[in-house]
């Protein structure tokens, strides 16, 4: 039986639900290193094990401890999902050449390869291979890592996760609109593109369509003073899958952001999402043709946003059908099963390449 152990920092539910599976359906042995203090829902099937926090890429208690777990659990593969985890299994790995190292790679950050950091941990030739979220992270790894320890795999998504929010959704305040949703931590983060949405809502009211928008999550103070009094603030929320199932439309303004869960989530509710042309967040939708489930917009543009809100306002036909549509796509495009079956393929070759 081949053991993997996954190393807590950066790893997300969709993950613990996904190597549980592995477990399950494919035999494997899953452990997960974890603080005493952890609050993560890891699912029975994985069995869990004590380490120090991980403060950084160096964090001397935590490689200390993470150590002594590999000489105890003599693990065949370690999965790391942030570049500090990767980091922390590198050097608690040392001097045990037989356990492979598999890394994460979900942001489009920039590398820097002359930046020694970056060897400690995405750059180290110790690691066997790294899973990239998206094909545009994908292709630009490839300038600095070697095609063979490189492949790429969407995250899934279960359209079960969504029944329960959709059953008991946040009802919108007047359903005599167009309710738009948004969902993401803004403050300080200009690029999530939170200020051209409230700017294209004022369009729309300009132009007498009846809209109205809730914001989940964090917003700066200036984008809460540009805001109408048809935008409401509702601040961080642990219901906002249920704010998104009582919308009508999605919108996702970013500038940059690689593979937004929250997108998976909105058409497994069944709603048209509006989306910034840019990579990785493009790649989540279809966004022409009859199997449609959105409509792709320039980003930066408030006026664009503006627009594709109002074509969906002005087709009640096209929004039912965009409804249907992306429950469809969620249902056919991110299986669980194939991430699952994608990973055993991974796992087991790292640990052949090892022992080869």
């Amino acid at each position: 039986m081949a053991h993997l152990l996954i190393v807590y920092n950066g790893v997300d539910s969709i993950t613990y639900e996904s190597f549980g599976r592995l477990a399950v359906d494919y035999g494997w042995k899953v452990s997960v290193a974890v603080p005493d203090d952890c609050q993560a829902s890891v699912p029975p099937v994985i069995g869990r094990h004590s380490m120090k926090p991980i403060r950084s890429k160096f964090t001397l208690s935590a490689i200390g401890s993470l150590r002594r777990l590999l000489k105890e659990l003599r693990p065949d593969v370690v999965f790391a999902a942030s570049t500090s985890g990767l980091s922390t299994a590198i050097f608690a790995a040392i001097g045990m050449p037989r356990i492979g190292i598999v890394g994460y790679r979900g942001t489009q950050a920039r590398v820097h390869a002359f930046d020694p950091t970056y060897r400690m941990a995405l750059l180290n030739p110790r690691v066997d291979h790294i899973v990239c979220e998206t094909s545009d992270i994908l292709e630009y790894l490839k300038a600095y890592i070697p095609d063979s320890k490189l492949s790429q795999c969407l995250k899934p998504y279960e359209l079960a996760w969504a029944e329960s929010a959709m059953a008991n959704p946040v009802s919108p305040k007047n359903a005599e609109v167009i309710n738009l949703v948004y969902v993401g931590m803004s403050a300080g983060r200009p690029y999530k593109g939170l200020r051209y949405l409230i700017d294209a809502v004022g369009l729309l009211n300009d132009r007498g369509v009846g809209v109205a928008l809730r914001v989940i999550g964090s917003a700066d103070q200036c984008d809460i003073d540009a805001a109408t009094a048809n935008v409401e603030f509702v601040g961080v929320s642990n219901e906002a899958l249920r704010y998104i199932a009582g919308a009508d439309v999605y919108v996702l303004p970013s500038e940059r952001d690689a593979s937004p869960r929250v997108l998976r989530e909105a058409q497994a509710c069944g709603l048209p999402c509006v989306v910034s042309d840019i990579p990785g967040a493009r790649d989540l939708i279809v966004p022409s043709g009859e199997k449609s489930t959105g409509i792709l917009v320039e980003p930066r543009n408030p006026e664009a946003i503006a627009v594709a809100i109002e074509t969906l306002a002005a087709n009640p036909e096209m929004m039912k059908r965009m409804t249907s549509n992306a429950r469809q796509h969620i249902s056919e495009n991110f299986r669980l099963d194939g991430y699952v079956a994608y990973f055993d393929s991974i796992l087991k070759s790292v640990i052949e390449q090892r022992n080869g």
